[in-house]
């Protein structure tokens, strides 16, 4: 199979192998807890409804050209209930990867202000996975979103 020339995808796919070492890494260093409950997602389904609707974009499929709306949302911080401290769901809907759920995941924080920083750096992540299947785009005119940009 040849190697593709196309620099976005050679550095998709770059970005998700670093990823996935980093996830292993940071599992590892948590320890082990159930496989079927994740923390980030029960603390979620706790979330207020609704969403907040944070930025819109257009994901074209890798693989099948198939253009769909992608929308980034993210709940009003709330009271952990499972612990301490605060959080924030995010959300990313039309894509079909992990955070495209009813609840999406929770980023957690000892006030609102810091779960609501790192819900933002949750949704980076969430959008940098997207990037990994979909090219993403601005919907009004389909400049190319750059993932470097913060957001």
């Amino acid at each position: 199979m040849p190697i593709s020339d196309d620099k976005s995808t050679r550095e998709a796919k770059l970005a998700e192998a670093l990823r996935t070492n980093l996830r292993k890494r940071k599992a590892a260093a948590r320890g082990a807890f159930r496989e079927d409950v994740d923390p980030a997602i029960a603390v979620a389904e706790a979330a207020p409804q609704p969403y907040i609707v944070v930025r819109k974009l257009l994901g074209i499929s890798l693989r099948g050209g198939d253009r769909v709306p992608l929308t980034v949302q993210m709940s009003a911080p709330f009271a952990n209930p499972d612990g301490e401290g605060w959080a924030v769901a995010v959300r990313l809907e039309g894509d079909g990867g992990a955070f495209d759920t009813d609840c999406g995941k929770a980023a957690f924080g000892r006030d609102g202000l810091e779960a609501t920083r790192k819900a933002i750096e949750l949704i980076q992540l969430a959008l940098d996975l997207a990037s990994t299947t979909h090219d993403l785009r601005w919907p009004d005119d389909e400049r190319p979103y750059d993932l470097s940009a913060p957001l």
